[in-house]
């Protein structure tokens, strides 16, 4: 007995990941004491009071951390290097450096234990379709194309109430930030009917390296640490909204990204804000046609003929942000630079989706559409 608390004596500071270690093997096989205890309980419990506080700062704290990570690495290195210097025995040395390497373990570990509390045991909670009640079975593709004519009916009626630019797409009425303040309306909507989607959380973020964030092909995200909503402003206009929304629901402990879109497209229609609510149908539809596109062909064409010139130009807007940030194979360096951003940036979101379970991967974010077939076939 001894011995062993001798050894958590000395390894204490491991802990934290054998406690995350044993959460994200056992988890999954126990979705409603995930849903219950963690995601409905702990989660709320860390990340409320820590989202009231991040929100009520303008700036994105996960950003001043990006920006201040490798000077403060540097330093952190620096300082170790002057220390060791400053002794002459090994033996001093060595204690230098296996105290610098147990407080690095130490701040993995807890980082680990917090991810999970925080974020990685929401993916293991009863999937949303069984909360909400929603048959997510196959649909056929007439039924999805009407869908289509609900969704795009949906965008023109919002349209009608907002401003366009020059080039003939949306304009957001307010300022991003005020935007932003805008977004927890929809969702006030649903948390009488869902309570779980209940959060402190109501102010989401403008990236102010939006434009170089662009390369990599990520609008939004959720930075559990700070329980803080992060948003790629350099994006069209008329997608701001729904990404706020997408990220809003990461930080009312939803993880999966299908799920998230669905929620955004759900929260936005259900807004006071027309903006939001042209977002919201605009994404839905995104997700719908390109559905009907696998059916028919022809049925996707009827769809197509849907679009009003607004409609239109924003798609178009979309098209050409895409292309500017990505990749055209010219051989120069520049191209290859953002190639290798484009790769990297996909790869690492791909991997990182499918070690919390998500077999698909990216192609995830594709079954959004299931749920929003589902949320039509139940009104």
């Amino acid at each position: 007995m001894k011995k062993v608390l001798g050894v958590i004596k000395k390894f204490w500071f491991l802990i934290p990941l054998v406690a995350a270690l044993l959460m994200f093997l056992l988890l999954p096989l126990m979705p409603e004491v995930t849903e219950y205890v963690f995601s409905r309980g702990l989660f709320k419990v860390v990340t409320v009071p820590v989202g009231a506080i991040t929100s009520f700062f303008p700036f994105s704290f996960t950003e001043l951390a990006v920006i201040l990570a490798i000077p403060v690495i540097a330093l952190i290195v620096v300082l170790l290097v002057r220390k060791l210097r400053n002794r002459e025995e090994n033996l001093d040395k060595r204690k230098i450096l296996v105290k610098a390497g147990r407080t690095l373990c130490g701040f993995i570990s807890f980082a680990c234990l917090m991810y999970m509390i925080c974020h990685g045991a929401n993916y293991y909670r009863l999937p949303l379709e069984k909360t909400m009640n929603l048959d997510t079975s196959q649909k056929d593709a007439e039924f999805l194309l009407e869908v289509c004519r609900t969704l795009a009916d949906g965008a023109k009626s919002a349209s009608a109430m907002l401003e366009q630019n020059d080039d003939k797409t949306t304009k957001l009425p307010e300022s991003v930030a005020n935007e932003f303040k805008r977004t927890a309306n929809g969702y006030d909507k649903l948390v009488s009917d869902y309570p779980f989607l209940w959060t402190s959380v109501n102010k989401q973020k403008p990236v102010l390296l939006s434009e170089p964030w662009s390369y990599t092909h990520i609008t939004g995200m959720y930075f559990p640490f700070f329980a803080e909503c992060n948003v790629n402003i350099a994006q069209p206009a008329y997608l701001i909204p729904s990404t706020a929304a997408h990220e809003s629901a990461h930080s009312r402990g939803i993880a999966f990204e299908n799920e998230c879109n669905f929620l955004a497209f759900l929260s936005c229609i259900n807004s006071d804000y027309a903006e939001f609510r042209y977002s919201g149908y605009m994404l839905a539809f995104t997700y719908c046609s390109n559905a009907l596109f696998g059916y028919d062909i022809e049925m996707w064409a009827e769809a197509d003929k849907l679009l009003d010139e607004r409609m239109r130009a924003d798609f178009a807007s979309n098209n050409e942000y895409i292309y500017n940030h990505s990749s055209h194979n010219t051989g120069t360096i520049v191209d290859e630079v953002v190639n290798t951003v484009n790769e990297v940036s996909e790869s690492v979101n791909d991997t990182f989706i499918k070690v919390q379970g998500v077999k698909d991967g990216v192609l995830s974010y594709d079954r959004v559409t299931q749920l929003i077939l589902a949320y039509y076939a139940s009104v």
